[in-house]
């Protein structure tokens, strides 16, 4: 310990049995505060840089990744699994951008978590100045009302949105209040 802090060395060549080092990296990653990880997804960059104030207002030892569209959100995604072994703690989600958009990514997340034959994915706070709704060939998909069936989901409207009493909540006191609440979850 140095400083008020355990230092915990596991290496591939220290001899121990692989599940004794897995319990010991799985206690080092709890033991850092910066394995806390959000994922912003937005082709805007003045949106991305404004949630990310509004997260690290709450907790500083938040580590943010920054996606600019579905594919790459994806690849964050993968490399934050990889790197900290755990799923961010929320993800903020943009529906209309380039490649990739928000409807694909959830739809995607969605088919990932109910493989794994769990009945919840990571926490999406979906963030548009859209309506919520898409228009495909004699149908009519919503993010509102648990329509995409995605658990957990909450919509909120940027600032734009015209139709604010469709979301969950709106503006920016909406999204500072998602922010928070799902921060104090992981604590």
């Amino acid at each position: 310990m140095s400083g008020g802090r355990i230092d915990i060395n596991v290496g591939a060549d220290d001899g121990l049995p692989d599940n004794y080092r897995d319990l010991l990296a799985s206690i080092k990653r709890n033991l850092d505060p910066a394995s806390n990880t959000v994922l912003l997804v937005d082709d805007e960059r003045g949106i991305r840089m404004k949630v990310a104030r509004d997260v690290k207002a709450f907790d500083p030892t938040i580590v943010i990744h920054e996606a600019v569209n579905g594919r790459d959100a994806l690849d964050k995604l993968a490399t934050i699994r990889q790197k900290y072994h755990r799923e961010p703690l929320f993800i903020v989600l943009d529906l209309n951008m380039p490649v990739l958009d928000g409807w694909e990514v959830i739809k995607q997340l969605k088919k990932e978590y109910e493989e794994a034959g769990k009945t919840a994915g990571i926490p999406i706070i979906v963030l548009s100045s859209t309506s919520g709704e898409k228009s495909a060939f004699l149908k009519r998909t919503s993010i509102h009302d648990g329509k995409t069936g995605y658990v957990p989901l909450v919509s909120v409207a940027k600032e734009t949105c015209m139709e604010k009493d469709r979301y969950d909540t709106a503006g920016e006191k909406g999204l500072m209040a998602w922010l928070g609440h799902f921060i104090r979850q992981a604590h």
